[in-house]
């Protein structure tokens, strides 16, 4: 198993740490770029952050995709678990089994608290 996978649970939080940071030094780069690059105090920074704009892109095209694909899965396990017709938890228990299953961690046990309440699962 490869480090990512061992860190199952925490992998929303990892991937979105990374994903905010790798915009926000993609975005701190484009601004240098943008509009200090001409000003005599932050000419020496242009080289610097055209490397840091290049990394920020290469780490958002890894974080990003990542991220967003968990983000969708715990929405979809949220919105399950609001959902207040018995017969509609049925049909998406399925999805939120996955999405439960992938997320794991807190997101495992509070699913399977939810079933359990909902009497789908037994203890």
């Amino acid at each position: 198993m490869g480090w990512w996978e061992n860190q199952h649970g925490n992998q929303l939080r990892i991937s979105g740490t990374a994903t905010f940071a790798f915009a926000l030094l993609t975005t701190m780069s484009g601004i240098q770029l943008l509009f200090l690059q001409d000003n005599t105090n932050f000419q020496e920074y242009t080289g610097v952050s055209i490397v840091l704009i290049v990394i920020g892109f290469i780490g958002l095209a890894f974080s990003a995709p990542a991220f967003l694909n968990l983000s969708n899965r715990a929405k979809i396990l949220s919105a399950i678990m609001e959902t207040k017709s018995m017969s509609e938890v049925r049909k998406q228990k399925p999805d939120g089994d996955e999405a439960a299953r992938i997320l794991g961690g807190g997101h495992q046990e509070a699913w399977n608290t939810f079933l359990q309440e909902k009497g789908l699962k037994k203890r």
